[in-house]
């Protein structure tokens, strides 16, 4: 148990730091240029490491998603165990 909760930390860590990167590194794009950032700017700043970088990034959020309807489902069954047992 106390790995399944140190497993949910870790996920959760990570998709809080990648989103404040993100928010960071678009306002300061926008400070310095005025727009936000452009999807045929990141594809040709990137070139073919673009596309690994997104399905890491979409594999993080679905792994933070797994993890909270895990926890939701969770924390449903256990208060309906304890209702019954009462």
């Amino acid at each position: 148990m106390a790995k399944q909760r140190q497993g949910g930390r870790w996920v959760w860590m990570a998709l809080v730091a990648w989103f404040c990167a993100n928010l960071l590194s678009q306002s300061l794009y926008m400070g310095r240029y005025g727009l936000p950032y452009d999807a045929q700017l990141l594809f040709e700043g990137l070139g073919p490491l673009y596309v690994p970088l997104l399905v890491a990034e979409g594999l993080l959020w679905l792994a933070g998603a797994g993890w909270l309807i895990h926890r939701g489902v969770h924390r449903v069954t256990a208060e309906k165990k304890n209702a019954t047992v009462a």
